[in-house]
């Protein structure tokens, strides 16, 4: 599976190109509440909810396209893309760890099976569509009109900033968690760029967390 070139977002229209994307949502909104849920058979309708979820995600590589925004990005990469991006989020996930560790703080890894699956899996795929795809996209298209050469790098900067802000719901936040979220973001941006696929930089924040747990597993950070 060869990865995508970039050659800038083109705008498509009409019900046939984007029916996917609203399956898409219509399946990853109650998944993601349901595995948020405290309720047992919410978190089992969570997890049925989340396969369809991520069947349709996988389904749709190469083929969701947004409706206002145009092209959300979400593409097929190459296997050494994947490895890369891999690699890129475990690393960076163990950075952030050994960060924590030095200053004393924790990691922000919630408890529970079911907060795994939402760190790991649907969070990562429906924060990058939105951070990574919509608003990064949305960012190029004025970026490019006021900024020119340094379009990209701002882009990446300021959807990074929003990705960052966003975490401020979260409960207990710290101010280094909210650095972290932002020099993440950035990592999550360029990789979207540099594989012109949204799914790419979903894979690296979905094993960046991935690295967040295991550190907890193994009793490297608390969380």
């Amino acid at each position: 599976m060869p990865a995508q070139n970039s050659t800038g977002p083109k705008i498509s229209s009409g019900a046939s190109t984007c029916w996917r994307e609203l399956l898409f949502w219509l399946l990853l909104v109650p998944a993601l509440k349901a595995l948020g849920s405290d309720l047992p058979k919410r978190e089992l309708a969570g997890v049925i909810e989340a396969c369809g979820f991520l069947f349709i995600a996988y389904a749709s590589l190469g083929k969701l396209r947004s409706l206002g925004l145009e092209f959300v990005e979400w593409n097929r990469v190459g296997r050494s893309a994947v490895a890369a991006c891999t690699v890129a989020g475990l690393v960076a996930g163990g950075a952030i760890v050994e960060v924590a560790k030095l200053s004393n703080q924790p990691i922000g890894a919630g408890a529970g099976w079911n907060r795994v699956v939402l760190a790991i899996a649907l969070g990562p795929i429906s924060e990058e569509v939105i951070f990574r795809g919509y608003l990064l996209n949305g960012a190029l298209w004025v970026a490019r009109r006021l900024a020119g050469t340094r379009a990209v790098t701002l882009s990446i900067i300021g959807s990074a900033a929003l990705f960052s802000v966003a975490h401020l719901a979260t409960p207990g936040i710290t101010s280094l968690q909210l650095g972290c979220a932002l020099m993440t973001g950035c990592l999550y941006g360029w990789i979207r760029m540099r594989y012109s696929s949204t799914a790419a930089a979903a894979l690296t924040h979905g094993m960046y967390n991935f690295a967040l747990y295991l550190s907890c597993w193994t009793g490297l950070s608390h969380s």
